[in-house]
């Protein structure tokens, strides 16, 4: 093999372009699926953070239903990445997409209810003067919920199981590995302050790096998790 071709066809110039260009699709697939809430992200933005309309928020709601099967199809290619080292992420995408359509679409409007609904009473308890633990308390709750999910979407990105078994699995996990919980939280921080502070560029890579980092930091426990399946069943995607 000449060196020209160890250069570029295995070396890290061919490797780092690679996943450049893993990162940069992958994010592009997302938003894609996702266009009617940059939609509402760029019109609150032009708005000059003026107050809009009650009736805004149900849109904005209404928008961010597509983020869950689209979020898990990247998990599913990101850990693919990790996995494999290499992808085809526009197919490998769209099949986690179409695979895992309707169990991520299920926990993400399951989740996204929840929290409104904790949401909607922290501000009805704060209107009437309740006390500051009870308040405290839900936000404990939200924050706990969010930490479950950022389990469960990697869980359904990676294996066929019920979803009975999923949000058991989750939560397990969410406890038991606490300082990989701890990492899933700290990455959406690091994320969103690289984007907000540092420089909008983030924004190319940001859903990629997120779902490649919740990947990396539970391939440990997904790997577990495949043990134990493939002494009872085969439901493992590949």
């Amino acid at each position: 093999m000449s060196k020209t071709k160890r250069e570029f066809g295995e070396g890290p110039i061919y490797s780092i372009s690679n996943y450049i260009f893993w990162f940069l699709s992958g994010n592009f697939y997302f938003c894609l699926l996702n266009i009617p809430l940059l939609f509402t992200l760029l019109a609150l933005i032009s708005n000059g953070g003026v107050l809009m309309p009650p009736w805004f928020a149900s849109i904005v709601i209404l928008c961010c239903i597509p983020i869950g099967p689209a979020a898990t199809a990247l998990l599913s290619v990101m850990g693919k990445l990790i996995r494999e080292k290499d992808i085809n992420i526009t197919k490998d995408f769209f099949k986690a997409y179409k695979t895992n359509f309707f169990q991520s679409l299920f926990f993400w409007i399951l989740e996204m209810l929840i929290i409104g609904i904790l949401f909607i009473d922290t501000r009805f308890f704060i209107s009437k003067g309740y006390p500051q633990i009870i308040t405290s308390f839900i936000f404990i709750i939200i924050i706990f919920i969010f930490l479950i999910s950022l389990y469960v979407y990697p869980i359904i990105s990676r294996f066929y199981l019920s979803w009975n078994d999923i949000l058991k699995t989750a939560t397990y996990y969410s406890i038991k590995k606490i300082h990989i919980t701890l990492l899933n939280f700290a990455s959406f921080l690091a994320v969103g302050f690289l984007f907000f502070k540092v420089s909008n560029f983030v924004l190319l890579f940001m859903a990629s790096t997120i779902c490649y980092l919740l990947m990396f930091y539970q391939q440990k426990i997904l790997i577990e998790i495949q043990d134990n399946l493939k002494k009872v069943t085969k439901n493992i995607q590949e």
